[in-house]
């Protein structure tokens, strides 16, 4: 019986780590943008327009196309890659695989690098 009672002890530990980045950085990150000149129209994944500078509220697992466009200005793309977090080494340590598993579902064992983003727009 002690036996059985320590395993679920065990089993609840654990799943209380579980998920690690998911409960400490979430599943989206604020990516703040800029450019060089200020008030550029930002259209990020094809949708949505944003004037910079803005902070943009990002999903971390995938990648984002930002596309910068202002009159008497060439337009210019920008991908904001997901990498993989820090966290997931310590998923791995304490969380196990339910841990990893959780993050990599939601997203949350990822970051978007850079973590800021600064364009300079050429004239036409």
């Amino acid at each position: 019986m002690r036996q059985f009672i320590a395993l679920i002890v065990i089993v609840s530990f654990c799943a209380s780590l579980s998920g690690c980045a998911t409960l400490m950085c979430g599943t989206s990150q604020n990516v703040p943008v800029s450019s060089d000149p200020a008030g550029a129209t930002l259209q990020v994944d094809g949708s949505g327009s944003f004037t910079t500078p803005a902070t943009l509220r990002l999903e971390r697992k995938r990648d984002h196309i930002l596309v910068f466009t202002k009159d008497g200005y060439e337009e210019q793309s920008f991908t904001l890659l997901h990498v993989i977090g820090g966290a997931v080494c310590g998923n791995i340590l304490l969380g196990g695989l339910i841990g990893w598993f959780v993050d990599a579902l939601t997203g949350a064992q990822y970051r978007l690098a850079p973590a800021k983003v600064h364009i300079e727009l050429k004239k036409r």
